[in-house]
């Protein structure tokens, strides 16, 4: 059978390891042995309560040791883990520093208000405790990983990285550090390094794909195209179904501007069996998806879905989704009618709305090509097919309440819509932009304010939100407040 000693908390023996060597109080020998005793038993008691959750009864009694023994650090110590249980974090903290104060070389309660300090957001103060015990722990890897994470919680991912490299030293052979210390030169843009860094990650494992896929993005992240195609050439060689080595070969020879580079590698591509069809259109959507941000990938993309139209004409299960990927690419283009002219074809087709996730697609995109050109009836009576469709799409929601708001229509409907969506959605400045014109269209000027203003702190570069709010002051009589918003409008349609 164990003893009791063995059973107390790890926290008694601290207790008991700290103040073994001292007298509790002065007086005759016998008192003093009497009164040792019956601390060690109310120190039994607070420990075996502490250990059983009952922290009420043991902050108790140890606030009644403490009384006798006000500079004994472990009885701190422990009042402040009681008071932990409780959840009373200030005083926890309060009696953490002060065991520490009185004996700043135990490592423990170090450790102890480290923690504390970390829970109570004073990052800089974990920090420096955190280093204090690195000092006191020289070539442990425990303290050192802490004071790693303490930097990343400081968002100091340079002094993070510093630790992370020594932690290195110590464990050369610890892939865990050595993919954050990878992290870490990708997050501070030293890609070199980290080439250097993923190439040793590399030569320790058996070539594992998603490695190698970022080994060649920071190829590709430096301008080293020729060695981001070699790797992601050699990816794709290994296993022709591994899409990301794929993309990742097609964006390294868009970006480097290499066409007959992409369209060797991409003829490779449509020729491979192991690929699906649906996979080849994810990828064609993909790149349809970076036209709207990237000029550069409105050609590929059209080449991809030309091949795919040229090789699989009589795929008809796929021909919808393909002309869907094609109308938004047309759009995204600037080519609108043309993509009005087969989204139309797409979305009147017999078996569109049995695909209800392409269907809204293509619907959408067919909404904002009638705004553009004008067709604002036939806009508004799509996107009302839509929702009854897709009673829930927020984002149908508030473009059916903006275009009525612009026509002047069922404005009620249209701030009952703009509402549903800012509900769902309070800080997206696109929809409070909505709301905010569908009450100044009402005549209520003042929400309408309050809301474009909200709109404006969340998306400071839309210039259409600063324009609405500009008009609004205006309609309230603020000049001075509606010169400024035209002339920031006007600042962000130059850039």
């Amino acid at each position: 059978m164990r003893s009791l000693i063995d059973k107390l908390p790890f926290i008694f023996l601290v207790f008991l390891s700290a103040c073994s060597s001292r007298p509790f109080l002065s007086g005759s020998a016998t008192d003093r042995d009497s009164l040792s005793e019956s601390t060690k038993r109310e120190l039994v008691a607070a420990a075996l309560q502490s250990a059983k959750g009952e922290y009420k009864g043991a902050v108790d009694r140890y606030r009644k040791l403490l009384t006798d023994q006000p500079t004994n650090a472990a009885l701190h110590f422990a009042l402040s883990k009681a008071y932990l249980g409780l959840g009373v974090v200030d005083s926890a903290r309060m009696y953490s520093e002060k065991s520490v104060t009185l004996n700043p070389g135990n490592k423990y309660y170090l450790r102890l208000l480290a923690g504390i300090s970390h829970q109570t957001n004073d990052y800089s103060r974990a920090v420096e405790l955190r280093r204090q015990l690195v000092a006191l722990e020289p070539g442990s890897t425990e303290p050192l990983t802490d004071l790693a994470l303490e930097y990343l919680a400081t968002d100091q991912p340079e002094k993070a990285l510093a630790a992370f490299k020594e932690l290195l030293t110590l464990d050369p052979r610890n892939e865990t550090t050595l993919g954050q210390v990878l992290l870490m030169e990708i997050k501070l843009t030293h890609y070199q390094d980290a080439i250097g860094t993923l190439t040793e990650l590399l030569e320790r494992g058996d070539g594992k794909e998603k490695l190698r896929i970022t080994l060649g993005e920071l190829y590709r992240q430096t301008r080293q195209y020729d060695l981001a195609v070699k790797t992601f050439r050699e990816v794709v060689r290994d296993n022709p179904r591994f899409l990301p080595g794929w993309l990742g070969l097609f964006d390294a020879a868009v970006q480097s501007g290499n066409r007959p580079a992409f369209c060797q590698d991409l003829d490779l591509f449509f020729n491979t069996g192991q690929i699906s069809l649906e996979q080849k259109i994810d990828l064609a959507e993909f790149f349809v998806a970076r036209s709207s941000r990237e000029s550069s990938f409105v050609e590929p993309a059209s080449v991809m879905i030309d091949e795919i139209k040229k090789r699989y004409s009589g795929n008809s299960p796929m021909t919808f989704r393909l002309q869907v990927v094609e109308g938004e690419l047309l759009f995204q283009a600037g080519k609108v009618k043309p993509a009005l002219q087969l989204l139309e074809k797409a979305v009147h087709s017999k078996k569109a709305k049995k695909q209800k996730k392409l269907y809204v697609q293509a619907g959408s995109i067919l909404a904002l090509c009638y705004d553009k050109l004008g067709y604002s009836d036939k806009s508004i009576h799509l996107y009302k097919s839509i929702l009854d469709l897709d009673s829930g799409n927020i984002l149908m929601m508030n473009n059916l309440a903006y275009i009525l708001a612009v026509q002047g229509k069922e404005l009620p409907r249209a701030k009952k819509l703009a509402m549903k969506a800012v509900a769902a959605e309070p800080v997206n400045g696109g929809y409070l932009d909505t709301l905010g014109w569908v009450l100044f269209r009402m005549g209520k000027y003042e929400k309408a304010r309050e809301t474009l203003e909200k709109a404006v702190e969340l998306e400071p570069l839309e210039a259409e939100i600063q324009d609405h709010l500009g008009i609004v002051y205006e309609k309230l009589g603020n000049t001075k407040k509606a010169i400024e918003m035209q002339k920031m409008s006007l600042k962000r349609k130059v850039k």
